[in-house]
């Protein structure tokens, strides 16, 4: 029968591969890469070579099919993502002009869905938003750790648009009247004053994004009262409720500090927050949502330790 074998080639059988040193009729003698030589029968070496022939063909065969089997599940889930995953088109120019009560957004809804989604996934935490009444403003955030009956007094993630454009971030409020120590208003101050790993995580966040921290608070109206920024390692807190605009650099105890004393009893917030202009917000397109969604990301931790308590 024919075989398949050539003096000076390898091949293989089931000790290991050899090289053909000769071949007389059905006999040929082989030399082992091993070490060794061995006088064999030609058909019983050329039976053992194609049965290993076939073993690996039905091998490479298995594995096409488990291959495919696995691109099949993966472009399954995919599609089923994909219809279950929330869609936010994009902002458009009239998402921005001034409206009866403030809200001119009517898709607000649809970020809000698709933030809370992508949260969701990222953290596997459940993620829901709200969308704050007479504001052109969502929030998202823990179904567990958020009060819709107090917005004010939450942290919480936010997006909004006026006419400057789309700011945002991370949001922790202070409502008027006493507070409780476990509400995310002193447990974030808290938290600066004293976790090294909060401090650290907000730095990195604040570098990597480019945002800024706006204070707001009740004084004779309630609206923005600071805007701190971080130049050459040290914050700098520009008051912006005053004339003329004072300016004082501080450090993460000082900001603390500036946070503990505001506005005593009154309302006040703090927003960790980037903003783009009207004219990028609607450039981007559907691409907003990754790119509030990787701020968000960024201010998991923040959020996290605001609602520690």
């Amino acid at each position: 029968m024919p075989h398949p074998f050539e003096v000076g080639k390898t091949f293989r059988n089931r000790i290991g591969e050899y090289t053909v040193v000769s071949i007389d009729g059905n006999r040929m003698k082989i030399r082992y890469v091993s070490g060794g030589t061995l006088v064999t029968d030609v058909n019983i070496q050329g039976r053992i070579w194609e049965n290993i022939q076939l073993e690996e063909e039905q091998t490479r065969a298995d594995e096409r099919r488990r291959q495919a089997l696995e691109a099949r599940l993966a472009a399954r889930a995919k599609t089923k993502e994909s219809r279950a995953k929330p869609s936010f088109a994009g902002f458009q120019q009239g998402d921005f002009e001034a409206k009866r009560r403030g809200v001119a957004w009517p898709t607000r809804k649809n970020l809000g869905k698709a933030l809370a989604f992508e949260l969701s996934q990222h953290s596997k935490n459940a993620f829901e938003h709200w969308l704050v009444p007479y504001q052109s403003l969502v929030h998202v955030a823990r179904k567990d750790s958020y009060d819709s009956e107090a917005p004010g007094r939450n942290a919480a993630f936010f997006a909004a648009a006026s006419e400057r454009g789309v700011s945002c971030g991370l949001a922790v409020g202070k409502p008027d009247g006493e507070l409780l120590p476990i509400w995310p208003w002193p447990v974030f101050v808290t938290s600066l004053a004293e976790e090294q790993a909060v401090r650290e995580t907000l730095l990195e966040a604040i570098r990597a994004h480019g945002l800024a921290l706006e204070v707001y608070a009740m004084h004779a109206s309630y609206g923005l009262v600071a805007r701190v920024t971080l130049q050459e390692g040290q914050f700098l807190w520009h008051e912006e409720s005053t004339q003329e605009g004072v300016d004082r650099p501080m450090g993460w105890d000082e900001l603390a500090s500036a946070l503990q004393a505001l506005a005593p009893g009154k309302r006040s917030a703090i927003h960790i927050c980037k903003s783009w202009p009207v004219e990028e917000s609607v450039g981007l397109g559907a691409a907003m949502v990754g790119s509030i969604g990787q701020i968000f990301r960024a201010l998991l931790p923040a959020y996290e330790a605001a609602i520690a308590g």
